[in-house]
């Protein structure tokens, strides 16, 4: 980790250092990604994208999946 101030985003193969205290959606957004898209995973649970990303967080990106 570059420096106490940023976390980790990661989504497939891709990885961010990203700062910390954005909320998840911004984070998302910021890099590129349809935060309706995907599910943020921080500590092997679900967390909502208002969640304010904290120091040195990993958070995992996974795809939203549907069916009927």
């Amino acid at each position: 980790m570059g420096d106490n101030h940023t976390a980790t985003l990661r989504y497939h193969e891709q990885e961010w250092q990203i700062h910390s205290g954005m909320t998840i959606r911004h984070a998302i957004e910021k890099v590129g990604l349809d935060p309706q898209s995907v599910l943020a995973i921080r500590e092997k649970k679900l967390v909502n994208h208002q969640t304010i990303i904290e120091p040195e967080d990993e958070i995992l990106l996974v795809n939203v999946i549907s069916g009927g």
